[in-house]
């Protein structure tokens, strides 16, 4: 007979059947075994020592018609109470059972008198022999069912919400007790990501302040109380910016990088961090700005295509809220949600990395090398020569831009040496600006010489770049011209006050 084997999801752990001694593991056996038929009586025949070759007998309940003769010749039809299909059942709390072992036990069955069902319940795993030994010798004893139950059997049984009982009366384990605890944490977590969905919006993306605070800190709002806040910090603001499907993606860290995505190579400084908290000290403020400024006198003077941004961001789960307080209180006035924090990881279930460069992100990856870009130790910068009477005049469509657009303009664009006057960190003002008082200024970041074609590649479709070559060379189409060789002045706004100080004019 093919063998039956309950399909069900396991919960937990290999259950440990040598925990029980042979006896209480016949009666284990005897448990699973009452509602597999409808029993007439089931006998625990191992428990008194005479057990005649088995453990368990008993007695399926059938409906056996007797037929006798009454006394005028007639048959009588009677059902008799106590007759039914004969099963021995056998309990065997070992480890390895092998084919010839499986042969030494059946050797208790009679040929001449088997019975109606056998059931070997084993604590061990069953190989394909032993299964092919097991039928080949129950049916030439004449035995019409058999089943042959080994540990994944059993454990498959006792996973059963009907058998819960016996489960947690033999092993202390309740399965209905833990999916009645898991629901209540799955309630707590849909609670809280409600909570969270009704304050942070239903949005996909988002950029809402959020202090995450250590459940285990009870020094709150007073950092000095810790030693080490600034390395470990019991509660921070985080910018929480999309949703997960198991909890929130939180920004943790922005560096300036250095990024040159040709060779895979890259470098990064934390000497600032571009995720600064909405609320902080004059003096925090001050060290902020300055840092800001001493790095971007580097980074500045990368090429363009390779200004980046490196960026760390953390997930907190839902369950991992145990909080979630949506209006904070009166040092910080926005959520407050509350979270056991782990070593380094603090409250964050798991991070990404990613570079970000002219708008595209870049997921980091071991192929990228680290170099070393950035200095150890950053200072002022210090602007070159002051072209004060120099100025640029630009073309009607290049001077709207740069008047109305802070940051469109990037660049100088020439075919001939008209700028070549200009070297990196030389400042110059551009004409017609308006401000007379203050005048535009520019600071020279970088110049070389390339095509179109190669430089439009190193920024796919930007559509403001292409205009700007267009005007600023006088052509009518870029197509056809991308060939052409152009001096390429790349620069940055600046304002008198940020070098009139520091610098030496060049009356040129």
């Amino acid at each position: 007979m093919a063998k039956q084997r309950p399909k069900i999801t396991k919960t937990l752990g290999p259950i440990h059947f040598e925990d029980l001694d042979p006896h209480r593991f016949e009666d284990l056996i005897r448990e699973l075994i009452y509602d597999f038929r409808d029993w007439q009586s089931i006998e625990a025949t191992g428990r008194s020592g005479n057990d005649a070759g088995f453990d368990i007998r008993a007695y399926e309940r059938v409906d056996r018609v007797i037929k006798s003769e009454s006394e005028d010749g007639y048959e009588a039809e009677e059902t008799h109470p106590m007759e039914g299909n004969l099963w021995m059942v056998q309990g065997k709390r070992e480890k390895e059972i092998g084919p010839t072992r499986i042969k030494a036990i059946l050797a208790d069955i009679e040929p001449a008198n088997p019975p109606y069902g056998y059931i070997l319940a084993a604590s061990a795993n069953f190989s394909k022999d032993s299964y092919d030994l097991f039928r080949l010798e129950l049916r030439n004893k004449g035995v019409m069912e058999f089943y042959l139950w080994g540990k994944s059997e059993l454990e498959d049984m006792l996973h059963l919400p009907k058998n819960d009982r016996i489960l947690f009366t033999f092993f202390g384990i309740s399965l209905v007790s833990r999916r009645r605890s898991r629901a209540t944490e799955v309630r707590s977590i849909i609670t809280v990501k409600n909570r969270v969905l009704n304050t942070l919006g239903e949005d996909h993306q988002l950029y809402e302040s959020v202090l995450v605070r250590d459940l285990k800190d009870d020094k709150y709002p007073f950092k000095g109380e810790y030693p080490d806040f600034q390395k470990q910090p019991r509660w921070k603001e985080y910018k929480a910016y999309a949703y997960h499907p198991l909890g929130v993606w939180f920004h943790v860290h922005e560096y300036y990088a250095y990024i040159d995505r040709e060779k895979r190579e890259w470098d990064y400084t934390t000497e600032v961090d571009l995720l600064f908290p909405t609320r902080e000290s004059d003096e925090e403020r001050e060290q902020r700005v300055a840092a800001k400024d001493h790095v971007e006198g580097v980074w500045d003077f990368f090429p363009k295509y390779k200004q980046g941004r490196f960026i760390i961001d953390g997930a907190i789960k839902f369950e991992d809220m145990v909080l979630f307080d949506p209006k904070g209180d009166v040092l910080y006035n926005f959520p407050h949600v509350y979270v056991d924090f782990e070593g380094a990881k603090g409250p964050f279930a798991g991070f990404r990395k990613l570079f970000k460069i002219l708008g595209e992100e870049i997921e980091f990856d071991d192929t990228w090398t680290q170099m070393n870009v950035f200095p150890k130790k950053f200072s002022r910068p210090k602007p070159g020569k002051v072209h004060m009477k120099s100025p640029i005049k630009l073309d009607p469509e290049t001077l709207k831009s740069f008047k109305e657009h802070y940051d469109r303009e990037t660049a100088l664009y020439s075919v001939d040496d008209k700028y070549n006057f200009l070297n990196a960190k030389d400042v110059v003002p551009i004409s017609e600006t308006g401000d007379e008082s203050e005048g535009s200024f520019i600071q020279i970041t970088n110049r070389y010489e390339i095509n179109i074609a190669d430089y439009l590649a190193r920024q796919p479709g930007n559509y403001f770049i292409r205009r700007s070559i267009q005007n600023q060379l006088g052509l009518n189409e870029i197509e056809g011209n991308e060939q052409l060789i152009m001096h390429v002045h790349e620069f940055k706004r600046t304002y008198r006050w940020n070098f009139e100080k520091t610098s030496k004019r060049h009356p040129k």
